[in-house]
């Protein structure tokens, strides 16, 4: 168990962030080069330190974004710098500094990832300013300084490095089609993972939803036309529409175990491998990288797929099996089909996107008939966003003590306040390395602060280490000063690639860096370090499982009843298309299927926390993933019976259906009403009897329709009816055990 607990100290958690390592070098060697032409070294020195601090609120997004946060936070770093160095001089007035100025920098993080690192950049700013001496001339060159490095940082993050404004938009949709190509790559048709499977559809959802997300609100903050942004909206409902379809083969095989079937599933998992390359190739094409996908081995292998059609019906007997092996291979062609055209007009629509198809287009092009998919305009509505918020909306919707963020942020301050009484009434040397492990370990959540702590003394020991021994046998400044300043670039470059690594450079890169700088530095300033990570880490620890802390258990269990109550609703409104009671509305059926997936998404988050919280009760982990497997697959579920809506042909249900809906609808609504008062669900309905008289309708139809094959007949009714609800009787059988 005990294990299970610490294995995050070994889990990389991202990927090496190479081009931001570098950008962090080549902002701190120019400003200490140049410090050094003109004989500033001091003043090089702290601008290479504010650049390198600054460029840590680069982390990435989209290039709006991206120039907002660092516009921002250079603000930010000067203000902190200035108000920091003039209250210095007084207790009273630095902890009532201190106090609303931590509390605001872990309030930004009602703004994202941008808004988090930012609010760290600004409380680190502040944090360092208060233990400075109280000069006014001083102070007004320490903000002048954090400027200029925050000037030179938005110079080289934005203009420099290099001017793509369009390609964090291309990178989100990218994405995307990497992401199904990765899933379709870890699917094994012959040896299905239920487990496995689901966890890689949720991770390509959320790239789904992120799209979604970042494309409308750049589309609906945007002056004007944009060409390529339209297109690439486009591209994602496509990688969404192919997504669905890919989901419902998969579903179809995993209904299906028949023995008949076992070369159909080798040919499937073939076509799966070629809609991955396709994939990877349309997400290159999206890159603006000169790329040709092929789609001929996809048709090769869709002929096979045929054949395979042609020897089912050739082989038919009177047996209900063969017949239901032979309606799956036919749907599974059908979809096929469908997915071949889909990638088409993919591919076409991704090609346009290239830099050279958007600035090249001559007045004949524009005579020239136009693929559809172009003329599609995206609708908003489908993708179901609100409107686009003022930037004072998220300030003001969690300013509450029922908002986490409110209460990271209070935690933050009063956690800082505290570090600062504590380091200034004992004397501790570099002391406010109390307050800055506080401001980097202490996250909204606890699961999160414990997992940040352990990462962080771990690193720091190592670090500490390390740079005993760079000491002893470096003594040259200039060749510390350039350990340094690359320690502090791969420790920027390592930051989402492992937490423990990136603190062990900057651990380096800090003390290396007092060292140089501070020849008044104690024998024993370097476990002055250690001894102040300790206690940053100990408040840190201590405010967030003791105040205003949010139980893990009751988070989760709020969003499950509210990814059940979205499931339900998405049932409710496709059964009642298919009972007569309601129109197609497709509109409406996507709104509901995006709620339903969000909802999804939202859960499996919440598990990971709930799983890596260390107050979470083992006994209870197996029964929260259990969950979080079967509401999304449920949901998946009825996406199955949305496709079939698309070729309905609107024979009469089953009377029974009727009675089945009522009952599920019940048994998840019982399951909701269960799980908010905290009681044990009441006994499922009859769900197994109501769907065994179903099916056994329906294996009756199947009979009488291999009778009128056997005799060459048609009828007018038997066939529409089986085509209407073959897959759809299957399906249900599948969500009474799924329910």
């Amino acid at each position: 168990m005990l294990i299970k607990r610490f294995r995050f100290l070994f889990r990389a958690n991202g990927k090496i962030d190479v081009e931001r390592g570098i950008r962090t070098l080549v902002a701190m060697a120019v400003s200490i080069v140049l410090g050094w032409i003109f004989q500033r070294q001091s003043e090089g020195l702290s601008i290479a330190l504010f650049a390198q601090v600054i460029i840590i609120a680069d982390v990435g997004n989209l290039y709006a974004s991206r120039a907002t946060t660092l516009i921002a936070t250079t603000i930010g770093v000067a203000l902190a710098l200035l108000l920091g160095t003039f209250v210095s001089g007084s207790l009273f007035l630095t902890l009532i500094l201190v106090f609303f100025g931590l509390f605001l920098a872990g309030y930004l993080t009602v703004y994202g990832e941008n808004g988090a690192f930012a609010g760290i950049v600004i409380g680190f700013a502040l944090l360092l300013a208060i233990t400075l001496p109280h000069q006014l001339d001083q102070a007004f060159l320490r903000a002048f300084l954090g400027l200029c490095g925050g000037i030179w940082t938005i110079f080289l993050a934005l203009f420099i490095w290099p001017f793509q404004p369009n390609q964090p938009l291309r990178k989100v949709v990218s994405h995307n089609f990497q992401g199904i190509a990765q899933h379709l790559q870890q699917v094994s048709i012959l040896n299905i993972n239920d487990q496995k499977d689901q966890s890689s559809l949720s991770q390509v959802r959320k790239l789904l939803l992120d799209s979604r997300k970042t494309l409308t609100y750049n589309r609906l903050g945007g002056w004007g036309h944009n060409e390529l942004r339209e297109l690439l909206i486009v591209l994602i409902e496509d990688s969404d529409r192919l997504l669905m379809s890919l989901m419902v083969m998969e579903e179809l095989i995993r209904l299906n175990t028949l023995p008949q079937l076992t070369t159909v599933k080798l040919l499937i998992d073939d076509v799966f491998q070629q809609i991955a390359l396709i994939c990877n190739e349309i997400s290159q094409l999206i890159l603006d990288k000169p790329k040709k996908p092929n789609c001929d081995r996809l048709q090769l292998l869709i002929n096979a797929l045929q054949q395979q059609q042609q020897l089912q019906k050739q082989t038919l007997t009177l047996e209900v099996d063969d017949y239901t092996s032979w309606v799956t291979v036919e749907q599974l062609n059908d979809l096929l089909k469908k997915i071949q055209f889909q990638l088409q007009d993919t591919i076409q629509t991704a090609q346009q996107t290239q830099t050279r198809n958007i600035q090249t287009k001559t007045l004949n092009s524009r005579h020239q008939k136009v693929n559809p998919i172009v003329r599609r305009q995206p609708s908003i509505k489908i993708i179901n966003l609100t409107i686009f918020q003022q930037w004072w909306e998220p300030l003001a919707e969690n300013f509450s003590l029922k908002s986490p963020l409110f209460s990271h942020a209070l935690r933050l301050s009063i956690g800082s306040v505290l570090g600062v009484l504590i380091y200034t009434f004992f004397n501790i040397y570099q002391g406010f390395w109390i307050g800055l492990t506080l401001l980097f370990v202490l996250k909204p959540n606890f699961s999160l602060t414990f997992q940040r702590l352990f990462l962080r003394i771990f690193g720091t020991v190592l670090g500490v280490g390390a740079v005993q021994l760079i000491l002893m046998t470096v003594h040259s400044p200039q060749w510390l000063e350039a350990i340094g300043v690359v320690s502090m670039a791969i420790s920027i470059s390592l930051i989402r690639f492992h937490y423990s690594l990136s603190v062990f450079f900057i651990t380096a890169f800090a003390l290396i860096l007092y060292q140089i700088s501070d020849s008044s530095a104690p024998d024993n300033g370097i476990a002055y370090r250690v001894i102040c990570t300790l206690i940053g880490g100990g408040l840190a620890l201590g405010l967030s499982y003791g105040f205003l802390r949010e139980k893990q258990e009751l988070r989760f269990a709020n969003l499950t009843t509210k990814a059940l109550t979205s499931v339900n609703a998405y049932f409710q409104e496709v059964m009642t298309v298919f009972l007569g009671n309601q129109s197609y509305q497709e509109e409406e059926l996507y709104l509901s299927r995006y709620k339903s997936r969000q909802e999804s998404s939202s859960l499996q988050a919440a598990l990971e926390v709930f799983i890596e919280d260390p107050t979470t009760p083992f006994q209870q982990m197996e029964p929260a993933i259990t969950l979080t497997n079967y509401i999304p697959r449920l949901g998946r579920g009825v996406t199955v019976l949305l496709t079939q809506l698309e070729q309905h042909q609107g024979s009469d249900p089953h009377p029974q259906i009727a009675l089945f809906t009522q009952q599920v609808v019940e048994a998840l609504s019982s399951l909701t009403n269960a799980l908010q008062e905290n009681l044990p669900p009441p006994p499922l309905p009859p769900l197994n009897e109501t769907i065994q008289n179903i099916f056994s309708h329906l294996q009756e139809l199947q009979k009488a329709r291999l009778a009128e094959i056997s005799h060459r007949q048609e009828s007018g009714q038997l066939r529409p009816y089986l085509e209407d609800y073959n897959i759809v009787i299957t399906e249900l059988i599948e969500i009474v055990r799924r329910v």
